[in-house]
């Protein structure tokens, strides 16, 4: 029997979920436990039921049954499947069974007045049909409003080949008349804008309701590709479009804003580009190569590790074109960063490899250099340092091809972190030393310094002397870039606020902080050195559950040892404990700490 529900349906014999007619991943367990709430949505289910009913004999804990609704959750959303504390959980999503059924028609004798009253409905049925076609004409081609861009022009490549391209540009949009296209400038690059678009579209001043569109091209004797990306306040959507010819290439992205239109990208300022708005976009463009990467690149976030790699491997395989590379290429990047949160490291480097191949040929220069500190990461993974010394210089090599302020940055930000790892203390500050200057050289972006600051936090042994350049991280813009570092330096702020016995200064920074494992973890520091132990022990029981069922091993294991130390008075607790931190806690960081606290 098939059973629908919102906007799936759940064949029960086969076990396959459809988001209307795409085909959802699930895991066998997943699957089964999705059956069970389906067969009996009105009952509250313990953890026990449903563990007889999903696992049946095999030996399973109740943390797995915690992971695999929270794994439901994050595909059907987070309102299908209700915790009622202390009893289990419920379904809530109304069901509908859709069965077929053959109707016989039955033969009905009429008269002549019954026809009459039949046909005058049809008359009416057709009228009422042909009104609304003509409203729903009126309102597309006469009320729709216009959607205005506002076209970048980088005041850093002021040069008159961009000049011209950018007019090129504005001359293909404007072809189709439901766009409105204006001039506007920033003074950094389009390479800095990708990575800063929400901090460009604020810069840019426009109107809430109008949108931001850059473009950088990269141009070789095959054809021309071309990078554009679009913001609205939170909203930001990027990729690639690709022609034999400058002309070809901006007719391609005309062509491929109309489709965006078409999908709904524009209907309103601020869209939520969420799952449920992206899921809803796959019903009007099932193969969209960005809608593809978006949606393997969210499930990748929420560690839903496995549908995000068919939605990769789906765009790997879409198109095997030469314009289509660099969608294969980001496909493959991701597959390795899959394969890397497995400890996968050789197939990490092959899917990498991968990349390598498909971008060799092409002018997709910044892809390349992506690529180049992929491989270096996975080679000092593999403890493989002379491979990543030797990838890192390949990599400065390509940077004389290829100057890029912003990308050489980077490059000798990452060069300056392996170097660390590798304990090579010269080429450590060399090379973030040759950051800083490209920084201060280029007039990069403000924001780029949070990277710079962090690296001057952790190669210092002296906690108080870090303290200025924390402070100064959570001061600068944030970006989808400097996001992770602002974040960390918030943590490390408030650790050593609470070393301190600064307390209201942690008070005052946990309290903006939204609940995470980590925020938990550090409101159970912050209880414990108030001497709260009851609170911290609180925090620290929230913390633990809460990052198992995000799979964040790093903030559990802390949790873990949080609970270890508030024990000491249950030896049988504290040993569950210590059996976790065996199995999942570095053996280096644990010795450390048990040192700590033996000094304590």
């Amino acid at each position: 029997m098939d059973v629908k529900f919102s906007e799936y349906r759940f064949l029960r014999d086969q076990l396959i979920l459809y988001k209307h007619e795409e085909i959802i991943p699930l895991k066998r367990n997943q699957a089964l436990l999705l059956d069970f709430f389906i067969t009996n949505p009105d009952g509250i289910h313990s953890k026990d039921v449903i563990m007889d009913a999903v696992w049946q004999d095999k030996i399973v804990s109740e943390q797995v049954v915690f992971q695999t609704i929270s794994q439901l959750r994050a595909i059907l959303g987070s309102d299908a499947i209700k915790t009622f504390s202390k009893k289990g959980y419920k379904w809530e999503i109304p069901l509908q069974n859709v069965s077929t059924v053959d109707v016989q028609p039955n033969i009905i004798k009429a008269d002549k007045a019954s026809r009459s009253l039949v046909k005058s409905h049809w008359l009416i049925y057709f009228l009422a049909v042909f009104l609304a076609i003509v409203v729903y004409l009126f309102q597309t081609f006469t009320l729709k409003e216009q959607v205005i861009l506002h076209l970048v022009h980088n005041t850093k490549e002021n040069s008159q080949n961009s000049a011209n391209f950018t007019d090129l540009i504005k001359k293909s949009i404007l072809k189709d008349n439901r766009f409105e296209v204006k001039y506007t400038t920033v003074n950094h690059s389009s390479r800095q804008s990708f990575h800063t678009p929400k901090l460009t579209w604020k810069l840019s001043n426009i109107p809430d309701s109008e949108w931001l569109l850059w473009t950088e091209n990269f141009a070789s004797s095959n054809g021309v590709f071309l990078n554009y990306g679009v913001s609205n306040g939170d909203a930001y959507w990027r990729g690639y479009v690709f022609g034999k010819t400058h002309e070809q290439v901006t007719q391609k992205l005309s062509e491929r804003l109309i489709e965006l239109d078409q999908l709904g990208l524009f209907t309103k300022p601020n869209i939520k580009l969420n799952i449920s708005t992206m899921t809803s976009m796959m019903e009007t463009s099932p193969n969209d190569p960005d809608l593809l990467f978006r949606l393997a690149n969210h499930y990748f976030e929420v560690k839903q590790l496995e549908v995000a790699m068919t939605y990769a491997q789906k765009l790997a395989n879409a198109d095997e074109s030469y314009g289509f590379s660099p969608y294969r290429a980001k496909a493959q990047r991701l597959m390795s960063d899959i394969y890397k949160v497995h400890r996968k490291y050789k197939l990490a480097s092959n899917s990498l490899k991968k990349v390598s191949s498909i971008l060799a040929d092409t002018p997709l220069w910044a892809l390349k250099y992506e690529n180049i500190s992929a491989r270096a990461w996975v080679a000092q993974e593999l403890h493989d340092f002379e491979k990543m010394f030797e990838i890192l210089e390949q990599g400065l090599e390509f940077s004389q091809k290829h100057v890029n302020a912003l990308s050489l940055f980077e490059l000798h930000i990452t060069y300056s972190i392996l170097a660390k790892k590798a304990g090579d203390g010269h080429k450590k500050y060399a090379h973030l030393n040759e950051a800083q200057a490209l920084l201060l050289k280029h007039k990069l972006n403000e924001s780029n310094f949070a990277v710079v600051y962090y690296h001057f936090v952790i190669f210092t042994k002296d906690n108080s002397k870090a303290l200025p350049y924390l402070e100064k991280i959570l001061l600068l813009p944030r970006t989808i870039h400097n996001t992770w570092v602002i974040e960390h330096s918030t943590e490390l702020l408030i650790e050593q606020y609470i070393v301190q016995k600064d307390f209201d200064l942690a008070r005052s920074l946990l309290q903006s902080r939204p609940e995470s494992p980590a925020s938990l973890v550090l409101t159970a520091k912050l209880h414990h050195a108030t001497d709260n132990k009851n609170e911290a022990r609180t925090y620290f029981l929230k913390a633990f559950e809460l990052a198992r069922l995000e799979h964040n091993t790093h903030m559990a294991v802390h949790a873990a040892f949080g609970l270890y130390q508030l024990n000491s008075h249950a030896p049988k607790i504290q040993a569950e404990y210590m059996d976790y931190l065996e199995r999942n806690a570095l053996k280096a960081w644990l010795n450390e700490q048990m040192k700590k606290m033996d000094k304590e």
